[in-house]
C-alpha cells in the first residue's frame, strides 16, 4: 500500500508538473503570434483541467488566426453540454461580431446576460469580460440586469461609471462616480484618480464642466455629505485655485477629524506653484491643532520656514526678513536638536546664512556640525559633503571643494550622486579657464542617468567646441568663464560690466552665452522687462538653433512667473514643434501640459 501511495503521488506530481510546462509552452507560442500551435495545446489543457481561461485564450488564438469558423465549432460543441455557460455564450458572440453578424452576436450576448444568477460575483465577472472585449454597452446592460437580480439599484455604481467614462459619456459617469462617493466615502482616492484619468483624455473640458457644474449644486445644498469638501479640494488643487483649495480644507476640518493632511496637501501644492502666503496659512492651519496627537505637526513647521525662506528669495526680500527666518530655524534646532531628521533645517539655515545674510563661515560651521551628526545614512552624508564643497566654492576655495567632489565621486561612481559630483567639478575647471579638461568631463557625463546633469553637460561640451580656438588665447572664452564663476559667488556688480563688453564686442556664440547670463542676474532681481526685451532680441537674431532654444526656454519660464500664462504656453508649443530636438523640449512639453 506505501508503494502504491508513493505511485500515485509520483504520477500526480509528474501530471501537474507536464501542465505548467504545457502551459508556459502554449503563453510563448502566443506571445510569438503562433497561434495555430497555442490554440491546439490550449485546447488540450482545456479538456483536461476545465478551466474556462484556457478555453479563452483557445478562441482568442482562433479568433487572431483568423479561424472563426473552427472557433464557432468548438464553442458549438461545448454548448451542447452547458447551454447555459456564459463563457462560451460570449465567446460566440463576440466571433459573430467580428465576422460582422451583429444580430445572431445580439443573440448570444443576449443568451449571456439571461443566463445571470443573482450573484454579485457571477455578475461582475460577466461584466468585465464584456469590458475587457470593449463592448461597454453590453457591459452596462450586466449591471442592470444585476441591479435587478440583486434587488439592489445601488450596487455596480463605480463598474457602470467606468463603462459610462470609456464611452465618454461625462454626465452620466459623474452621477454613478458622484453617487458611489456618497456612499463609499473611503473610495475618495479611487473615484478623483479615474476622474483624473476621464480629464486627461478629455480634449474639450466636458469633465470639468461636469465636475464644476455637479459641485456647485451639491454645495448649495444645506446638508450635503463633507467628502464632497474633500473632492472639492482635489478639483481646486488641479485647477491650481489654491483659496478655493484651502477654503473646503477648512469647511472639512470643522465637520471631521483625521483630515490635517488636506492641509498639507495644499501647502505642498501652492507652495510648488510659488504661492508662498497660502502654503503657510495651510501649514498654520496644522500647527492650530497643537502638537498632541498630530502627526503633521513637525512637518507643518519645516514647511513653513521653506515656503518663507522661497518667498523672501523670490522677492528680494531685505536681510531682516531673512534673519527673522534664520531665528526661526535656530528656534527648531534648539527645540529638536541636530539631529539626523532635522538635517533638513539645518541645511536651510545653512543656506540662508551661506547666501543671503553674507555669513559663509557660519554657515560652514553648521555643515561641519551636521556632518557629525550620529547615524545618518550615506546619502544624507553625502549631500552634506556637497553642500560644503558648494560653500566652499562660493567663498573662492575651489581646490578644497575639488577635493571634497572628488571625495564623493569615487565614493558614488555610477550613480547620480557621483554624477552630479563630477559635473561640478568640471564646472570648477570651467570657471578656472581649464577649457579641455572640463570640456573632457562634460563629454563623459552626457550620458549620465540624471537628466540635469546630462542636459547641463550637453550644452556645455556644445558650447566650448563651438568656441575654443586651438593655437589661440581664448581670452574671451576664458573671461566669460571667470566672470561666471563671479555670477556663482553672487558678485553680479562685478560681472554686469564684463558681460556687456563680451555682448557687445565678443564673437556672437560667446556674445550670446553672456547675453544669457545678464538675463539670469536680472530675472533674479526681477527685472523682468530688460530679461524680456534681451531675450527677445536673441530668439530674433542669433544663428544658433540652440541658442533660440534657450532664450525661448528662458522667455517661457519668465512669462510663467509673470502669470501671462497664455505667452508662456505658446512658447512651450513653440519649442516641442520647432526645436524638437532641443534639450528642452522635453521639459517644456511637460510644462505644456501643466498650464491650465
Amino acid at each position: 500500500m506505501k508503494f502504491v501511495f508513493i505511485l500515485l503521488v509520483s504520477l500526480f506530481s509528474f501530471s501537474v508538473q507536464a501542465q505548467q510546462n504545457d502551459s508556459r509552452l502554449a503563453y510563448s507560442y502566443y506571445q510569438n503570434k503562433e497561434y495555430e500551435k497555442a490554440a491546439e495545446l490550449f485546447l488540450q489543457l482545456y479538456e483536461r483541467t476545465r478551466s474556462s481561461s484556457y478555453l479563452d485564450y483557445h478562441i482568442i488564438c482562433l479568433i487572431n488566426g483568423k479561424q472563426y469558423n473552427r472557433a464557432e465549432e468548438v464553442l458549438k460543441k461545448y454548448l451542447k453540454t452547458d447551454n447555459k455557460n456564459k463563457d462560451f455564450l460570449l465567446n460566440l458572440g463576440y466571433i459573430y461580431e467580428q465576422q460582422g453578424k451583429s444580430k445572431k452576436s445580439q443573440e448570444y450576448y443576449e443568451k449571456a446576460i439571461k443566463a445571470l444568477i443573482p450573484q454579485a460575483t457571477d455578475i461582475r465577472n460577466l461584466g468585465y469580460k464584456f469590458r475587457n472585449i470593449r463592448e461597454y454597452e453590453w457591459a452596462i446592460k450586466v449591471y442592470l440586469q444585476g441591479q435587478e437580480l440583486l434587488q439592489q439599484h445601488d450596487a455596480f455604481t463605480n463598474e457602470l461609471g467606468d463603462c459610462y467614462m470609456m464611452q465618454r459619456d461625462y454626465e452620466n459617469m459623474l452621477t454613478l462616480f458622484l453617487k458611489d462617493l456618497q456612499l463609499h466615502p473611503d473610495n475618495i482616492n479611487n473615484i478623483t484618480s479615474k476622474l483624473n484619468f476621464a480629464r486627461s483624455y478629455d480634449m474639450v473640458n466636458n469633465v470639468d464642466q461636469a465636475i464644476e457644474k455637479r459641485l456647485a449644486e451639491i454645495l448649495k445644498e444645506k446638508e450635503y455629505n463633507p467628502i464632497f469638501d474633500e473632492l472639492a479640494v482635489w478639483y481646486a488643487l488641479q485647477k491650481k485655485n489654491y483659496p478655493t483649495a484651502l477654503q473646503h480644507a477648512i469647511l472639512l476640518n470643522e465637520k471631521l477629524e483625521n483630515k490635517l493632511h488636506l492641509f498639507c496637501n495644499v501647502g505642498r501644492n501652492a507652495a510648488d506653484a510659488n504661492e508662498y502666503d497660502i502654503a503657510v496659512q495651510a501649514y498654520q492651519k496644522v500647527l492650530e491643532k497643537g502638537k498632541e496627537n498630530n502627526n503633521f505637526y513637525i512637518s507643518a513647521r519645516k514647511e513653513i520656514l521653506n515656503c518663507q525662506y522661497a518667498k523672501y528669495q523670490h522677492e528680494h526680500a531685505e536681510p531682516s526678513l531673512f534673519h527673522q527666518v534664520a531665528q526661526d530655524c535656530e528656534n527648531y534646532l534648539q527645540e529638536y536638536h541636530y539631529t539626523s531628521a532635522n538635517i533638513d533645517v539645518a541645511l536651510l539655515l545653512s543656506d540662508m546664512y551661506a547666501y543671503r545674510l553674507q555669513q559663509p563661515d557660519t554657515a560652514d560651521a553648521i555643515l561641519r556640525k551636521c556632518i557629525g551628526v550620529r547615524y545618518l545614512n550615506t546619502n544624507t552624508l553625502n549631500q552634506l559633503k556637497s553642500k560644503r564643497a558648494d560653500l566652499l566654492a562660493f567663498m573662492d576655495n575651489p581646490w578644497e571643494a575639488t577635493i571634497l567632489y572628488t571625495q564623493i565621486e569615487k565614493a558614488n561612481p555610477n550613480n547620480d550622486i557621483g554624477y552630479e559630483a563630477k559635473l561640478k567639478k568640471a564646472w570648477l575647471a570651467y570657471y578656472a579657464g581649464d577649457l579641455l579638461w572640463a570640456k573632457a568631463q562634460f563629454d563623459v557625463l552626457k550620458g549620465a542617468t540624471t537628466k540635469l546633469v546630462s542636459n547641463d553637460a550637453i550644452l556645455m561640451s556644445h558650447f566650448i567646441n563651438l568656441n575654443y580656438r586651438e593655437n589661440d588665447e581664448n581670452s574671451e572664452l576664458i573671461q566669460l568663464a571667470r566672470t561666471e564663476y563671479l555670477i556663482y559667488k553672487h558678485q553680479h556688480a562685478q560681472a554686469l560690466p564684463v558681460l556687456d563688453s563680451l555682448a557687445q564686442y565678443a564673437a556672437a556664440g560667446i556674445a550670446a552665452r553672456a547675453t544669457l547670463q545678464k538675463v539670469q542676474i536680472l530675472s533674479e532681481q526681477n527685472l523682468y522687462p530688460e530679461a524680456i526685451e534681451l531675450l527677445t532680441r536673441l530668439k530674433k537674431h542669433s544663428d544658433e538653433p540652440h541658442i533660440q532654444a534657450e532664450a525661448i526656454y528662458q522667455l517661457a519660464n519668465i512669462h510663467v512667473r509673470q502669470k501671462d500664462l497664455s505667452q508662456a504656453r505658446e512658447l512651450y508649443k513653440l519649442l516641442v514643434s520647432e526645436y524638437s530636438g532641443s534639450v528642452y523640449s522635453i521639459e517644456a512639453g511637460k510644462r505644456y501640459r501643466e498650464i491650465p
